[in-house]
């Protein structure tokens, strides 16, 4: 590229290939761009603007065939030296033209954490919403459940009265609160669970997430219940019947 007089010339990356030169010999064609390149090179894909962004054709130009007001440096360091890069660069830069200004000098590591800025924001959100939305399902399902055993107050002072133990009431409200609480817990965890194998594809699964969570709820279930049972087969049948 350095030969003045050579025609004018273009490397293309491989999404440009797929699209618009799919058969035949790629070096060597010539494309239509103001005037007439010849491609002598392919590179790989490679993103642009932001992680994920789509493969998109591409054209690199010489700065030969076509300047431009402004461009890019890509300089390589050894590692632990990237600090005093930029000190340098900008020396060398001050010898070979003084008035040229060079401005936002930064690492490949400083460039990486800029682009993924936005994008943590919605996980660090979800570290203090997560820990908040788990207390408040914690909550929910305590009221519910504790609300849904206080209102069996009658039938089971009934059941005391008729013979049976404090122990087995107990036990069998519990019981009952639990498979309902279970069943609800299941089909959540079937839906993140499904949720999460389709959008995070080959991630690995949380083992202590998705057992942990169900687990702490299914335990305050369990207290929701207890706590309500416990407390009503504690006094005597004919005052729980006499709360009717």
């Amino acid at each position: 590229m350095s030969d003045p007089n050579a025609a004018p010339q273009v490397v293309v990356n491989q999404a440009f290939v797929h699209k618009y030169l799919p058969t035949g010999t790629v070096l060597g064609r010539r494309l239509e761009s103001g005037k007439t390149y010849t491609v002598v090179g392919v590179v790989a894909n490679s993103v642009n603007d932001a992680f994920g962004e789509p493969e998109s054709p591409a054209i690199y130009f010489s700065y030969r065939d076509r300047p431009a007001l402004q461009g890019e440096l890509h300089l390589r360091t050894r590692v632990g030296a990237e600090g005093g890069l930029a000190v340098q660069a900008r020396r060398v830069v001050r010898e070979l033209d003084a008035a040229l200004p060079l401005y936002n000098v930064r690492t490949l590591s400083d460039h990486v954490e800029t682009n993924l800025f936005l994008r943590r924001i919605p996980a660090r959100l979800f570290v203090v919403l997560g820990p908040l939305l788990l207390v408040l399902a914690a909550i929910g399902i305590y009221a519910v459940v504790a609300c849904a055993v206080a209102q069996r107050t009658t039938e089971i002072g009934l059941r005391l009265a008729l013979g049976a133990t404090t122990r087995r009431v107990v036990l069998q409200v519990v019981g009952e609160s639990l498979r309902t609480v279970s069943a609800g817990a299941v089909a959540g965890w079937l839906t993140v669970y499904g949720a999460y194998i389709h959008l995070a594809r080959g991630a690995p699964v949380t083992v202590s997430v998705f057992v942990g969570i169900p687990l702490a709820l299914m335990i305050v279930a369990a207290l929701s219940s207890w706590l309500p049972a416990r407390r009503v087969g504690r006094v005597y049948p004919w005052v729980a019947l006499r709360r009717d």
